[in-house]
């Protein structure tokens, strides 16, 4: 069986089962149906919402109602791959895009998963949030600038005796 965790913020796992109908995270099920080139429809509180999808490695990005969220293989054979958040504090692209909003600003001081950016790929956008808690180091991008897969965009440094 294919594990999959899904995430909105670094703090936050959930499990995912894929079904031939659709999903499953945690406990709720939710009918998914293919109508183009990495577009859904999916049916919430009755109503009929586009959902987006795009693959990149290991990982799924998903964007519903306004929400980002990163749908990731757990492969307990292998460390965890290059992209996202790493131990120094840093968030990598996960995927080439461009840098659609920010929320931070270097010397600021901000807690383990508030947004500090948001960028867009491929129509998805997606929140990067703190890796832990700390003062924004690095900002490396500007609104309307572009960066490839795997760039930083944002060091956070970590607080004194946080364990970050």
């Amino acid at each position: 069986m294919t594990l999959l965790s899904l995430s909105d913020e670094p703090s936050t796992r959930h499990q995912v089962h894929l079904r031939h109908d659709g999903v499953a995270v945690d406990d709720t099920r939710l009918a998914v149906r293919q109508t183009g080139n990495g577009e859904f429809s999916t049916l919430v509180d009755g109503r009929i919402e586009k959902l987006l999808a795009v693959a990149n490695g290991d990982a799924i990005y998903v964007q519903l109602q306004g929400r980002a969220w990163r749908v990731e293989r757990i492969d307990p054979t292998r460390a965890r791959s290059a992209g996202g958040a790493s131990a120094d504090g840093s968030s990598q692209a996960p995927m080439p895009g461009v840098v659609v909003s920010l929320h931070a600003a270097p010397g600021q001081l901000v807690r383990q998963g508030e947004a500090l950016l948001v960028i867009e790929s491929m129509k998805l956008q997606m929140t990067i949030g703190a890796a832990c808690d700390g003062v924004v180091a690095e900002l490396p991008f500007a609104v309307g600038q572009t960066f490839q897969r795997g760039a930083v965009l944002v060091r956070v440094a970590a607080e004194e005796g946080s364990g970050a």
